[in-house]
């Protein structure tokens, strides 16, 4: 073998192991940058957790502050937006227990969900709750899944009770497919001395919705 040829394989050689090396380096540094930005997303994450739960205890005592106000007109506008935000938020719970479900058992115990979040003595609706057993619903996978919804108060009367309706999305399937997405209707009751609803009815579904809202 010439000289000049084993130069050649000398610096073929040199330049594959340099290759191999700054290949192992980069994945080094791509590994080490990616659990660096994995890490920075988690803070981020915890940061943004963090400023949403101190905006929303800064809001209350804003609201609490300017409730008890001189100002009467102001001091009822507050009030009502509270009332508002207490309606919904109890109601979304109500939509989600009623129409989020994974089986046929998790489906049976929608009463039962559902009545946690009612005065003990509420008037509901026997409709919502057919009875059934779990052997005529042998065979099929159901499951249920809430997407939205949104109420409407009305004026709240001397004992405390609010007229509400309630609209709700969702989805229906049957054996993994997706066979429906009614949006329907409830008439509700809440008492704002108790803060819970008293009343649940069904009136019934409206047109069927092409697509699922956020």
């Amino acid at each position: 073998m010439q000289a000049w040829q084993k130069i050649q394989i000398g610096i073929a050689s040199t330049l594959i192991c340099l290759g191999v090396a700054s290949g192992v380096m980069g994945q080094k540094k791509q590994a080490n940058y990616d659990a660096e930005l994995n890490k920075q997303q988690t803070i981020l994450a915890q940061k943004k957790k963090q400023l949403s739960s101190i905006q929303a205890d800064n809001e209350n005592m804003l609201l609490d502050k300017k409730q008890n106000a001189n100002n009467q007109a102001t001091s009822e506008s507050i009030r009502q937006v509270m009332l508002n935000r207490a309606i919904k938020t109890r109601a979304v719970k109500v939509a989600k227990a009623l129409f989020n479900y994974t089986d046929a058992t998790d489906y049976l115990k929608r009463q039962n969900k559902v009545s946690v979040l009612l005065d003990k003595k509420a008037t509901v609706d026997p409709a919502l709750f057919p009875k059934t057993n779990l052997g005529q619903l042998k065979g099929q996978k159901i499951a249920g899944d809430y997407y939205s919804c949104a109420t409407t108060n009305g004026i709240e009367d001397a004992n405390g009770n609010v007229p509400v309706f309630l609209k709700v999305h969702y989805g229906t399937y049957l054996n993994n497919k997706l066979i429906a997405t009614p949006t329907e209707g409830f008439q509700l009751t809440y008492n704002t001395k108790s803060g819970q609803f008293t009343s649940l009815k069904s009136v019934g579904k409206f047109a069927e919705d092409t697509g699922k809202n956020e």
